[in-house]
């Protein structure tokens, strides 16, 4: 049985499909609209796609591109009652496996279907694992020894069905080494679902997991499947786990230990099938210590970690991410860009990369953007905030205000082992205030300013008193 979607949004043509598709043996699902499409790939990533031209909110050649970066792995059959050499062409040019002109015929339908599927079980005969749905665009970069002790993690937990924590500071790809376990394993073919539990409003972020019941609160109108069921035999992706409020670590520490649930507003046991996968960019140790975070749902959670280091860390593989990201950028933008300047490529090395490998790729995105010719220059770039050299100590007006803040603490304060926390602590709550001043009281605009979440900002307000 196969996973097949339709993108339509003719209901007699998903109705047509559907009817067919049950008797065939395989498992329908059905769109509407490109963003209805789109959301069921990254959930089921089905195998085929029949994908109308004409859609209601956007066509069909625009939908084309997203579909094939999304999941490159699965067959794209175009469909259309405008059949022009244009469109033809265009959607072959964009990756269309095949091009079906309405009316069509559905034995038609089946020998297209049959022909991709027979094509799948001889590769697998062969001794090749179906095509992963993996890493092709987003494939993790580097042969840093660092990150060569991640790819051998990565391997042996691809055959143990264990949960795993993944930390690391934001950007460092924290997503692609879960994603890279889930597409390495028994699980690849089932979905891989991700919610950032720092992104949601927290009174959100229970249904958002859980699902809910009809008439479980105001707005609830029917039942309604929650990431934790979205992700059936497949994997469950919890970013920004240090986040999650001391009301659902007690839920998530039941559901790791009984392996089921409740939905929001109901009583019945729902079964936890997927695997799950947490990240985070806290130190969870310090947050347990400080009682912000469930010493029992820590140590679940950090039987099995990976610690993805900062890209200032492992600076040999720059150059490899470099040329990475310019690689990825031509294709997409159909450019020659060759690479780097070599005065950029030093100024690369001795940056300090507080935003990690995501800061890279968007400072090469925005050069590329700029840039016309095919190297690209320092200026391009605008470097700031160089590492400092080993051994050395800072003379900056914020660096020595830093020094003078801890010999005060160090004097004042009776518990010298929590000094760290009193200094961060004061640091940080100053730092709150003062955008909030800034921002004339506006939570929205600090928190952009500040470049956190809002519900994080909300939370540090609360505990700080502001």
């Amino acid at each position: 049985m196969s996973k097949i979607l339709v993108v339509d949004d003719e209901q007699m043509i998903r109705l047509a499909f559907t009817e067919f598709l049950k008797d065939e043996g395989h498992t329908a699902l059905l769109a509407e609209d490109g963003e209805s499409a789109l959301e069921l790939i990254r959930v089921h990533r089905p195998e085929i796609i029949f994908l109308d031209y004409r859609l209601s909110t956007r066509d069909g050649l625009a939908l084309l591109p997203e579909i094939r970066h999304l999941l490159p792995t699965a067959a794209v059959i175009f469909m259309t009652a405008f059949g022009t050499m244009e469109v033809t062409i265009r959607a072959m040019q964009l990756g269309a496996y095949e091009y079906l002109t309405k009316p069509f015929d559905l034995a038609r339908v089946r020998e297209i279907i049959h022909q991709i599927l027979a094509g799948r079980k001889s590769l697998a005969a062969l001794g090749d694992d179906p095509p992963l749905p993996a890493l092709s665009l987003d494939r993790m970069v580097g042969r840093s020894p660092a990150m060569q002790e991640i790819y051998k993690m990565i391997g042996l937990l691809t055959t143990q069905d264990v949960t795993v924590l993944v930390t690391g500071e934001s950007g460092v790809g924290k997503e692609l080494v879960a994603r890279a376990i889930h597409d390495n394993s028994s699980r690849r073919l089932e979905p891989f679902v991700a919610v950032n539990c720092g992104a949601v409003p927290e009174n959100l972020l229970e249904p958002e997991m859980f699902g809910y019941e009809q008439g479980a609160f105001t707005g609830a109108t029917a039942r309604k499947m929650g990431k934790f069921e979205a992700a059936g035999r497949g994997t469950l992706f919890l970013d920004e786990i240090g986040e999650l409020q001391p009301s659902l670590q007690v839920k998530l520490l039941r559901v790791l230990q009984e392996k089921s649930f409740e939905r929001v507003g109901g009583n019945t046991q729902v079964s936890v099938q997927a695997r799950i996968i947490a990240a985070t960019n806290k130190d969870l140790h310090a947050e347990m210590l400080a009682g912000r975070f469930r010493q029992d749902l820590f140590y679940r959670l950090y039987l099995v970690h990976i610690t993805i280091p900062a890209l200032r860390e492992r600076r040999e593989d720059i150059p490899l991410l470099v040329d990475h990201f310019i690689s990825r950028c031509n294709r997409e933008q159909n450019r020659t860009v060759c690479g780097v300047a070599a005065p950029a490529m030093r100024a690369f090395q001795e940056y300090s990369w507080p935003g990690n490998v995501r800061e890279l790729e968007n400072r090469i995105r925005r050069a590329m953007v700029l840039s016309r010719d095919d190297i690209l220059i320092p200026e391009l770039f605008e470097l700031s905030g160089r590492a400092e050299p080993s051994g050395r100590i800072s003379s900056s007006p914020l660096a020595a205000a830093a020094r003078e803040l801890f010999r005060a603490l160090r004097q004042a304060d009776d518990k010298p082992s929590l000094l760290m926390e009193h200094v961060v602590g004061i640091v940080e709550k100053t730092i709150i205030a003062e955008a909030l001043r800034a921002c004339n009281g506006n939570q929205v605009h600090a928190a952009q300013l500040l470049g956190i979440h809002r519900s994080t900002l909300r939370k540090k307000i609360s505990d700080y008193g502001l």
